[in-house]
């Protein structure tokens, strides 16, 4: 798929999911009685603020997607071959399973159907063999979790 519609679609989830958690917190506080159920009462400038709001909403939904999705590169000497079978090891103990598999990586998914849906469904991992290590590519904090681990787990195997 092509970066830039990736980059869109994810900006949309953002802002469709942050703009129902708000209604959602919202919806509680009104039916806890600590604000009323109409905009002109829940907020100071009425439906201004509402339109503050949602610009105030897109953009973080637009920046979003870059600060939060990476590429890293884990140190791990072989190739995809030879390291198939510790990789999806170590991806399997984490809670994922192997999705697609080419000749220099594969690409797993999160095995856990309230995870993905925490992750709005943006929870695959894209590993590849690059430059005498392995790249990994997704959302910022599974991918620094999952390159250390890798390291930690291939690493010490290569020391011994």
């Amino acid at each position: 798929m092509n970066k830039i519609l990736k980059y869109a679609i994810r900006s949309i989830k953002y802002f469709i999911y942050l703009g129902c958690f708000l209604v959602l917190v919202l919806f509680i506080l009104s039916r806890l009685g600590m604000v009323e159920w109409d905009v002109n009462k829940m907020f100071e400038d009425g439906m201004q603020s509402v339109w503050k709001i949602v610009i105030m909403l897109a953009a973080i939904a637009f920046i979003y997607p870059y600060v939060g999705f990476q590429r890293r590169m884990a140190m791990i000497n072989g190739s995809w071959a030879e390291r198939r079978d510790e990789i999806v090891t170590v991806f399997e103990d984490k809670g994922y399973k192997l999705l697609r598999e080419s000749e220099d990586g594969a690409v797993f998914r999160r095995r856990s159907l309230v995870s993905r849906f925490t992750r709005m469904f943006e929870d695959d991992i894209v590993v590849t063999q690059a430059f005498g290590a392995f790249e990994l590519e997704g959302l910022r904090k599974d991918i620094v979790r999952l390159t250390m681990h890798l390291e930690y787990k291939l690493g010490e195997k290569e020391d011994a």
